[in-house]
């Protein structure tokens, strides 16, 4: 998809929309993060030229000379954000977006109600049906979307333990080690017993200090927003697989659970 971008791009013009003029956005299938943020940018009526890495092989050539490794990242001229600060992304293209939040108490009421629900799903996979690839063209197996939904939280903590800045070490890594419904439901029921220990022992429920991330200093208010419908999106997406199959799914999302939360409109792209 490119919408109205200053001058036409793609094989005719000679010119890879991965440098093409004006703002360009860098995403791939699948990422929760690229979704919502393309739906902003339309929403905005911002002109961006979109670059599917998976599509366009000169991609990560042009995000490395950016010093950027993982999507969603904007560029334009010689400047980059990556995109998972919704404000910071309104305020890079020239608009005002003032997040209206749930509260962070009931952020993380929420959070734990996904992760909740994602267990009961991920308990449902039929073995046979883990290491298919639900969005074509991606790397990622129906396994592998099933653990990453943990990824997300143990990545979350890995920054306000102070163990790490970048959690995308956490969040885009390989766990070979995960290869079972057991095993990833182990994995699982860890984090989530982690998450609620962090959240009952931290003395900060206002949501304010801030905190050292690889997109910049964020306050934790905007770090729990973000986790929350990380989290929701990829249980979603799980969800969305289950229903594919030939089984009555059990325990699926209550739409109620959405409300408040900057979900993408999109499940997949």
């Amino acid at each position: 998809m490119t919408t109205s971008a200053p001058e036409p791009v793609g094989p005719s013009s000679g010119v890879s929309p991965a440098r093409a003029p004006g703002l360009r956005l860098f995403w791939q299938p699948g990422c929760s993060s690229c979704v919502k943020v393309k739906e902003m940018l339309a929403e905005l009526a911002v002109s961006f030229t979109s670059v599917n890495i998976l599509e366009h092989d000169d991609a990560m050539d042009v995000m490395r000379e950016f010093g950027a490794r993982a999507v969603p990242v904007l560029i334009r001229g010689n400047e980059m954000i990556f995109a998972q600060s919704l404000e910071d992304v309104a305020a890079f293209v020239g608009r005002d977006r003032r997040a209206k939040r749930l509260s962070p108490d009931e952020l993380m009421t929420r959070w734990q109600y996904f992760l909740s629900t994602a267990l009961v799903l991920i308990d449902q996979i039929p073995a046979d049906r883990l290491t298919e690839y639900p969005v074509p063209g991606r790397d990622r197996t129906v396994c592998s979307l099933a653990y990453h939904i943990f990824q997300v939280p143990e990545g979350f903590l890995s920054v306000v333990d102070g163990d790490a800045v970048d959690s995308r070490l956490i969040d885009n890594a390989h766990y070979p080690h995960l290869q079972t419904k057991e095993q990833i439901l182990a994995y699982a029921t860890s984090i989530i017993e982690r998450l609620q220990t962090w959240w009952r022992d931290t003395a900060e429920k206002t949501g304010v200090c801030q905190f050292k991330t690889y997109y910049g200093v964020q306050p934790l208010h905007q770090m729990l927003d973000r986790a929350t419908w990380h989290s929701a999106q990829h249980t979603r997406q799980l969800n969305t697989v289950l229903d594919g199959y030939a089984i009555a799914v059990r325990g699926g999302i209550d739409p109620a659970a959405y409300i408040g939360l900057p979900m993408p409109k999109a499940v997949w792209e």
